[in-house]
């Protein structure tokens, strides 16, 4: 999603923190080519989808020639409802080299992510470079790079606003050459760290930066209490009743730093100020344990937050109405909140874990249900749907959902809270039982063959087996994810293949003679093609003749089409819909399109039409089934007969059950 951005004003002083020991690139001034640099951050401080912001910075070392910064939030559609993720920054600008552009378009946008998280006081993540690329518009080779960072996915913390207007006043105060600029930087990188450990059990890290903040931030406030009140600082020291000229007692500005800390970063809150203070000397010392600290920051974080971030605004020299609006933002924990679900596991069963599991356990879908803008916050509404994994016989009884997390103010408290959550209980259907328990009996009965010789003509056969077995497989992503439509081409080619098994082993068959046919049947069609090596590939086709003739392989001269197997024509109307599936026939959209109401339908990516799940279901395990049971007989393994049989019943059941569903008006 595009966004619109709201330009900042343009700057053309040192990038924020990279004011020392930064060396200028070698190839600065030979800069030719437009690169574009993206990085991207998880991130609770989000912009509106139609927000964004965008600055030009000119910074003699890293980027001589100006680099354009555009800032905003990567909203994605799922399900229908816009989804805040990532926190993008991308930097253009002329480099020397692609590695040049990555190297200090990200030094001058790594900062973005301080300046961001301190405008909406809530955590945002490290930013990592995603992708590079030669944006010179004259180019037709570029060069091009791409870190593989995966897309945010799940679910979706609250977060809070990042307002375009206070972001543009921060930049200002920020790129403002000042005396103590380089000591407001630091301080301010501590606070985006002691955000990013605002969480329960990481208080005292949070306490521990920001303790660190307020050391940072001492001389500078010092300097503007000095100045403020127009006296030196040996002055201000002898208004809190120091010594300053006393030989035998030198250290007064270092007095004078503490009783500025405590009196005006801390505003005069002692309690608070000590609380702090000893936890950071019990870390500094290593003379406490870390729950002594915790039980310290647990009692003075929140409260050590607010103290920092005033100094902070105050010392960026800030309009009043800016500063005061940033001090109405309320810090917020967004990394605690966790969700449990209560209730019971009822079912007559001495051990209620599934088979293979070690415990019972909820799979867990947790989706958006839709995002809703309280002002200046984004809340969630989430939709969540649970699956139980238990023994067969076993259910789960909700009985209430909790949601524990901190308070809204910061206090350490846990609160159990009603939380706007959507819960669907949804029992293990019994197709998914069975899809689940085929690949166990298929990698039990491949184990017992481990010592079982392969030639090449058993070899063909094996990964014809392994083909099948990978068609299994893609079946059950794309059922997991609720797109049966979309799995059905997958099932074709796994009921051809056990189609082709069962030609193998039925009584009267060439055996592997089959799977050589379907070779010869290749090569012969590849040989037709132009600009192949005809004699090469008749080489081939006479080498894998003359083995198996060696052999006494019967390689029959046509083969028997799939659909004429007992398999294939069993599974009749999946394989109908499979091929209007593969043809992309307007038949297979319509599975996806919902009735609203008696004018509307929508277009729904995930199908949950539980009919048609369980029938491509049950057949995705027939198939893969039946092709066992023929490679237990051609390979000689001794898989479980009994299982696999009964599970096979199972499957046909379930298949038929689901076919009427379907028929059903």
């Amino acid at each position: 999603m595009e966004p619109h951005l709201k330009p900042l004003p343009r700057l053309k002083r040192r990038a924020y923190g990279s004011a020392v020991n930064i060396e200028r690139s070698a190839n600065a001034d030979a800069a030719t080519s437009l690169y574009v640099v993206v990085l991207r951050a998880t991130s609770a401080a989000r912009f509106w989808p139609e927000e964004g912001c965008e600055t030009t910075v000119h910074e003699p070392k890293l980027a001589p020639h100006g680099v354009r910064i555009r800032i905003f939030t990567r909203w994605v559609d799922e399900g229908g409802t816009g989804v805040p993720r990532e926190l993008i920054v991308e930097v253009r600008g002329r480099a020397a080299s692609l590695d040049d552009a990555i190297d200090s378009f990200s030094r001058i946008a790594r900062p973005v992510a301080t300046i961001v998280g301190f405008a909406a006081n809530v955590r945002v993540g490290a930013l990592e470079v995603h992708l590079a690329y030669d944006a010179t518009p004259t180019q037709q080779s570029r060069e091009f790079a791409e870190v593989f960072i995966p897309d945010e996915r799940g679910p979706v913390s609250e977060g809070q606003r990042v307002r375009p207007h206070l972001l543009e006043a921060l930049w200002k105060a920020i790129f403002a050459e000042t005396p103590d600029g380089a000591r407001i930087t630091r301080a301010l990188r501590h606070y985006e760290l002691a955000l990013r450990n605002w969480h329960i059990g990481g208080e005292w890290l949070a306490l521990n930066h920001l303790w660190i903040a307020s050391e940072n931030l001492t001389k500078a406030v010092v300097r503007k209490t000095a100045e403020a009140r127009g006296i030196t600082e040996e002055e201000l020291a002898r208004s809190f009743q120091l010594v300053t000229n006393d030989p035998s007692r030198p250290r007064w500005k270092d007095l004078l730093g503490a009783r500025v800390r405590q009196e005006i970063i801390f505003a005069g809150d002692t309690d608070t100020y000590q609380l702090a203070k000893n936890a950071s000397d019990g870390i500094e010392h290593g003379i406490w344990e870390i729950n002594k600290i915790t039980s310290n920051a647990l009692k003075c974080a929140d409260k050590t937050f607010r103290y920092i971030r005033l100094s902070l605004t105050d010392l960026l020299a800030l309009d009043q109405q800016t500063a005061d609006e940033l001090m109405t933002i309320e810090l917020r924990d967004v990394q605690s909140t966790r969700t449990i679900m209560r209730g019971r596991l009822v079912g007559d069963a001495a051990d209620p874990a599934p088979e293979g599991q070690l415990y019972p356990s909820l799979e867990w879908h947790a989706g958006v249900g839709s995002i809703t803008r309280n002002g200046t916050t984004i809340a969630v509404h989430r939709k969540d749907r649970f699956t139980v994994r238990a023994r067969p016989g076993v259910g789960f009884q909700p009985e209430r959902l909790e949601v524990r997390g901190r308070l809204q103010h910061g206090q350490a408290v846990v609160e159990i809270a009603e939380q706007d959550v959507d819960v669907e209980h949804e029992t293990l259907a019994p197709s998914a039982r069975v899809l689940d328990a085929v690949m166990p009996l298929v990698d039990g009965a491949a184990a017992t063959g481990e010592g079982i010789g392969h030639d090449e003509a058993t070899m063909i056969a094996f990964n014809l087996f392994g083909q099948a077995v990978a068609y299994f497989k893609s079946i059950t992503v794309l059922l997991d994810a609720h797109q049966p439509v979309e799995a059905l081409p997958g099932l074709h080619c796994l009921v051809i293949l056990a189609a082709r098994f069962e030609q193998m082993t039925d009584i009267g068959s060439p055996g592997v003679g089959v799977a050589l046919r379907l070779v010869y049947d290749e090569i012969d069609a590849f040989a037709s093609g132009q600009g192949v090596d005809a004699e090469l590939v008749r080489s081939r086709r006479a080498d894998l003749a003359a083995m198996a003739h060696q052999r006494n392989i019967v390689v029959p001269d046509v083969l028997a089409t799939p659909e004429t197997s007992r398999v294939y024509m069993s599974l009749g109307s999946e394989m109908q819909m499979a091929h209007a599936a593969a043809n992309a026939a307007y038949s297979t959209a319509t599975w996806h399109v919902q009735r609203v109401d008696d004018e509307h339908r929508r277009f729904r990516v995930a199908v949950e039409t539980r009919p048609l799940i369980d029938l491509v279901s049950s057949a995705a395990a027939i198939a893969m089934l039946e092709l066992l049971e023929h490679a237990n007989t051609l390979f000689g393994w001794s898989g479980e007969v009994a299982e696999i049989g009964g599970l096979l019943r199972e499957a046909r059941d379930i298949n038929e059950v689901a076919a009427q569903a379907l028929d059903e008006p």
